[in-house]
């Protein structure tokens, strides 16, 4: 029996293992995990920070037809006798090996930010921010993100400032004119929004930028993207960039070693969304089981997710 093991049970790893057993019932599906909980809804967790979705909501799909293993760290992979190692020793073989290690928060190289900034990436991320009860919030970015970041603190009753480095609101998604109408709309909502503000010191509750300007919050709280994590795949030789670079059949430099979602680099590419994951999970799953032989990336295209806001209407007004 062929044995497939897939490390990480984020959108990727999950719809992955789901589609192997779908496309063939006798394989040997086991997926490692390194958190003590399945899959859950990265996208919703700025409802639950808002106090509008209960955290019991956020959890998705079923692993009973998985052999799945929680609080299992990889922590080496020996591609010659193709098993895996976990922190607690346990070792796992395998014919096929599919990479679904995510990516964590990026938190840009500036002084003082990674000791002090919260990042909302995690279900351990969003249930300290849920549990804060500070007055006023700082967030920096004002991507997607960030703005829902930023709402959802609202939400908890904090007075926020979003600083964007840009010169203005989500630059990759509106044109000027439609980021002029949010930028409106949401200081009209009493947020407070700082364009062209780019961070050289934080301390516990000051953020001081280029220009001179300081920012002064209970909370500071960093949205710069994501960083793949790589770090595993690089161990073992794996050739990356800034993530694990695949071929057009999701294939690594080893040919029996996959990578799909947020770690994933393709077409020196790395997406950082659910959507994306989900795809290139399930598409790594047929092309393993011989259903396809390769994946073509879609467009993708994000909208913004805030109570009170028609982004469409933003867009198409």
């Amino acid at each position: 029996m062929k044995k497939i093991l897939v490390i990480g049970c984020g959108a990727a790893g999950f719809y992955a293992a789901k589609r192997l057993k779908k496309n063939d019932p006798e394989l040997q599906v086991t997926l490692l995990e390194a958190a003590e909980y399945a899959l859950y809804s990265k996208m919703r967790l700025p409802e639950y920070v808002a106090g509008t979705l209960p955290r019991e909501k956020l959890f998705l799909g079923n692993t009973d037809d998985l052999d799945f293993k929680t609080g299992e760290t990889v922590v080496a992979i020996d591609r010659t006798a193709k098993q895996v190692t976990t922190g607690s020793g346990a070792v796992y073989e395998y014919d096929k090996l599919i990479l679904a290690t995510g990516a964590a928060a990026n938190i840009p190289p500036v002084e003082g930010l990674k000791e002090n900034a919260r990042v909302l990436r995690t279900m351990a991320d969003a249930d300290s921010l849920a549990a804060c009860t500070g007055k006023t919030a700082l967030v920096l970015g004002g991507g997607l993100l960030g703005l829902e970041a930023a709402w959802a603190l609202k939400n908890r009753g904090m007075e926020v400032t979003v600083a964007e480095v840009m010169d203005r609101l989500l630059p990759r998604q509106l044109n000027e004119a439609e980021s002029a109408r949010l930028l409106t709309v949401f200081e009209e909502m009493d947020y407070k929004i700082a364009l062209g503000a780019s961070a050289v010191s934080c301390s516990a509750d000051t953020v001081t930028m280029q220009d001179g300007r300081t920012f002064t919050a209970d909370l500071i709280l960093v949205s710069a993207g994501i960083a793949p994590n790589k770090a595993l795949a690089e161990s073992a030789g794996l050739d990356c960039g800034r993530g694990i670079k695949v071929d057009s059949s999701l294939r690594t430099s080893d040919p029996d070693i996959y990578a799909v979602g947020d770690c994933a680099e393709i077409d020196g590419r790395t997406i950082g969304l659910w959507m994306a994951s989900k795809d290139q999970g399930e598409a790594a799953a047929d092309i393993i089981c011989g259903v396809r032989e390769s994946f073509v990336l879609p467009a993708y295209n994000p909208k913004l997710k805030v109570s009170g806001i028609d982004f469409n209407k933003i867009k198409g007004a």
